[in-house]
Formats: structure tokens, sequence, C-alpha cells
């Protein structure tokens, strides 16, 4: 599987979703539909770990995005906290802030945050959650 999700603490506050050097749109789909699968098994708040560490975003991401946002709706899981990215390089974040400018209205409330690494991410979420 190219996008491993899991939970990414015994308290199921956080699920991480972990890239491998090369997915495809549909890796993605699927990491998304496992990720909505925990997110509505808990009552309470979980968070979003995405690391990308090491991967490169296949071609096509505006094409891509929109048939995401199409089937996936425009809200989050009512349960559904904050996203953190781990390990964008500079082209990921300027395809992120295309897609956040390209579609502000789909994706209002939606922001991501970005960490460093792992250890980071994490302490942003604990730092978030107090």
């Amino acid at each position: 599987m190219a996008i491993l999700t899991q939970w990414d603490n015994r308290n199921k506050t956080a699920i991480l979703l972990e890239f491998e050097s090369q997915w495809s749109w549909s890796d993605l789909e699927d990491a998304l539909q496992a990720a909505d699968e925990l997110i509505i098994s808990v009552p309470h708040q979980v968070d979003i770990i995405i690391d990308m560490e090491g991967s490169s975003i296949p071609k096509d991401f505006i094409n891509a995005v929109k048939k995401l946002i199409a089937e996936n709706g425009n809200d989050a899981r009512n349960n559904e906290g904050h996203r953190i990215v781990v390990g964008a390089n500079k082209a990921m974040r300027t395809v992120y802030n295309t897609v956040q400018s390209t579609f502000k209205n789909q994706l209002d409330g939606r922001k991501l945050l970005f960490a460093s690494d792992l250890t980071d991410a994490r302490a942003i979420l604990r730092s978030l959650r107090m």
C-alpha cells in the first residue's frame, strides 16, 4: 500500500497517513476513506498527521483535487480535528498554496499546519489540545 493509514496513538486521538515515495491519487482516495472510517469510529476529536517526507506529488494535482472535493464534499467530519503535514518541501507548499487559493470557498476552515518531523507534529497537537 502506497499510503499507510493507522492510529498514531493508543488513545485514538490522531491518525497517521504515511506516504511512500511513489503514490497515486487513487491511493490517496483509499487512504482518505480509511481515515474517515477511523474518525467516525470514535466520538472524540481526531487529528490527522500527514507524513509526506520523501514523497512527491503526482502530476495533475488541480484536477485530482477537484475530484476529491466533489466526491468527498466540502465539509470535514464533525469530530475531525487539525491536519498537520510533515516533510512538505517547497514544491509541496507551493502546491498547497495554489490549491488553497483556487478552492478557498470549498476549503474554508480546513487549513493545514506544517511540521518539520513527526516529533514536532505531535508536539504541535499537544499544544493545540491544551
